[in-house]
């Protein structure tokens, strides 16, 4: 277990915080997932147009550097470069994001297979290997005339230095990754450029620290991994990057990248944690652990960084990073503009005057969104119906679903109220308590548009774009394993007696459909009451019963549907938890995992007990 733990700290000090995750997922997801944020895409295009305009200038006599050159790199080695570099191997992807910010990249023949910064880096470049497992006979036979490593190369560097001139960079803090970037500037004969970027960059920290300047302090607790629990502390450009957004790290008093207990995390309270899509843990596992006992979690203020490279890479990108860290820590200062106005999902236009401070939630779906998004401190009234996450258990109850209670709700004083299209018959007289949001997604695509509209009005959009984001992730990585496999004919049962199923324009029949499914009643719209002739004639090869549908496979046994090759092959299966599929939030996604299952269970090693009905009653 020592040799476990000690192998994974390596890891995430060198491999995940120094070069960016080492995740072999690292490559498409970076390809594939949407910037997180308008302010991020401007971000990268300002830093690309002056990396640009620097580079079209020609030098004059006097900026050119003469070789040889001697100058001290991290390891405090003295290297001696003989003449200008035009052959260079970088062994980081944020090496290879400097070089190219220095207008160097021209120069760069080889790059590892995690490099996937700018767009196309690897086109034309020799792939050298992983980050910390580099080729040394691929290395060598592109005769480099400078090799650029870090501190996990040092292993490696007799062997690196027979083949050409090795420069170590190792930045552990905000001001090693500007000394980084001038030695870079130095040694490949950019200095000018290098000054203009760390310019660029210090500019920018400075916008952002006085746009947080006058905000209190918010204790973060960034995620590292999750098993075992680490973090990031003093010494490290993580922690740089809170104190410049705002913030306060709670583990700011351990060294470098620590394992941490719950116990310790409790202790200190968090108000925001903050995740990445490679740490090992999401927003569910939060609120299923211990964590959920934090503030952070009480206040649905748990975050994913989908774009954790801008995050983890001690490249001139980090100031991206540090613009999003700002934004999930101090939204209000960074949100949009009111009154803002809006059109909901009947097509309604609603105008709201000022960030909402009291809502109302009329559906449990919608109260489980406003806590992942980060609203969740400002929700002051739930149905009787909502559980999720647990501190809505504290949280004033306005009634049910279907009859919420007018009075109590006038008497929260809200100054929102979002409801779904069962509340219409309603909508009159909650109009003249505050503004009237409807949601109705009908698909998966309708369920994102809801997150995203949810995060316009409550301020809270860069939550709402990461939750998406983490969704997409998950759809994608689950139809990206059914799409070649058989679908199967699949007959869903919402309620029994009479019996009711989900057709198309409905989320659950999206579900079936992405999980490697055919939805037998898919010529049907919305949620349809059907007969058992139908289910024979159409004859499924899998049942799945929702959990509380008033049937349990073993007494569908006793009725006719023992005849369909689903009962007969023991393929009845009962969701887990109804809330997961028939509630349209952010936690859909586990639905459409568990279905995914059911439907393809020799994809995911899924080992279900089979349904076994007696010979006299199936027949």
């Amino acid at each position: 277990m020592k040799r476990k733990v000690a192998l994974i700290l390596t890891i995430l000090m060198f491999g995940v915080i120094i070069a960016g995750c080492i995740n072999q997922q690292t490559s498409s997801t970076q390809s594939t997932t949407p910037t997180s944020t308008t302010t991020q895409a401007t971000s990268s295009k300002e830093m690309t147009a002056a990396h640009t305009t620097s580079t079209t200038k020609a030098p004059t006599e006097t900026e050119q550097r003469k070789y040889p050159i001697t100058i001290t790199d991290f390891a405090d080695r003295k290297v001696t470069i003989e003449k200008e570099p035009q052959r260079i191997v970088s062994l980081a992807p944020s090496i290879t994001e400097t070089l190219y910010f220095l207008g160097a990249l021209d120069k760069v023949v080889g790059v590892t297979q995690y490099d996937d910064f700018p767009p196309g880096v690897q086109e034309g470049r020799t792939i050298i290997g992983g980050f910390s497992n580099p080729n040394i006979e691929i290395i060598a036979s592109l005769k480099p005339d400078l090799i650029i490593a870090t501190s996990m190369h040092l292993k490696y560097l007799t062997q690196l230095e027979q083949i050409a001139p090795v420069v170590i960079i190792d930045p552990k803090n905000m001001d090693d990754i500007y000394k980084a970037i001038e030695l870079l500037g130095k040694v490949v004969d950019k200095e000018e450029q290098a000054q203009k970027v760390v310019a660029d960059m210090k500019s920018k920290v400075e916008e952002i620290q006085n746009a947080v300047k006058s905000k209190p302090k918010v204790k973060v607790f960034y995620v590292v991994w999750n098993n075992p629990l680490m973090t990031a502390g003093k010494g490290t450009f993580i922690d740089d990057l809170i104190k410049l957004a705002g913030g306060e790290n709670v583990f700011s008093d351990v060294e470098g990248w620590a394992q941490v207990s719950v116990e310790q995390v409790l202790a200190k309270d968090p108000e925001v944690i903050i995740l990445t899509p490679h740490c090992g843990m999401t927003v569910q596992d939060v609120y299923h652990s211990e964590l959920s006992k934090t503030t952070a979690a009480k206040e649905g203020k748990v975050v994913v960084i989908q774009n954790d490279n801008v995050l983890v890479r001690p490249s001139p990108r980090i100031v991206i990073g540090l613009e999003e860290l700002a934004k999930v820590i101090h939204p209000d200062v960074f949100g949009g503009k009111y009154p803002l106005t809006v059109i909901d999902f009947m097509n309604r236009t609603v105008t709201i005057e000022k960030e909402p401070q009291r809502i109302v939630s009329l559906a449990p779906s919608i109260t489980e969104t406003l806590f992942y998004i980060g609203a969740g401190d400002k929700v002051v009234g739930v149905t009787k119906y909502d559980d999720f996450p647990p501190q809505v258990a504290n949280i004033t109850k306005i009634g049910g679903f279907s009859d919420p209670n007018i009075e109590i709700i006038a008497s929260l004083k809200p100054d929102l109220i979002i409801g779904t299209s069962m509340h219409l018959k309603y909508l009159d007289q909650l109009q003249q308590i505050a503004p009237v949001i409807i949601v109705a997604p009908r698909n998966i695509d309708e369920i994102y548009k809801q997150i995203e509209l949810l995060g316009k009005v409550t301020n809270r959009e860069e939550y709402a774009q990461s939750v998406v984001n983490e969704m997409k992730a998950k759809v994608e990585y689950i139809t990206s394993i059914v799409k070649d496999k058989p679908k199967p004919k699949v007959f869903f049962i919402s309620w029994w007696n009479p019996i009711y199923t989900p057709g198309r324009d409905t989320f659950q029949g999206d579900l079936i459909e992405l999980a490697g499914g055919e939805n037998v009643f898919n010529d049907l719209t919305g949620w349809a009451q059907v007969s058992i002739e139908q289910v024979l004639a159409r004859n499924p090869e899998i049942i799945i019963l929702s959990a509380h549908a008033g049937i349990s496979p073993e007494q569908l046994c006793e009725t006719e549907l023992a005849k369909t090759d689903a009962v007969k092959n023991g393929r009845v299966y009962v969701i887990s938890d109804d809330n997961i599929i028939s509630r349209p939030g952010p936690r859909i996604v586990l639905g459409l995992e568990e279905l995914a299952e059911f439907i393809h269970p020799e994809v995911f090693n899924y080992e279900p007990q089979p349904l076994k009905c007696s010979t006299s009653v199936s027949g």
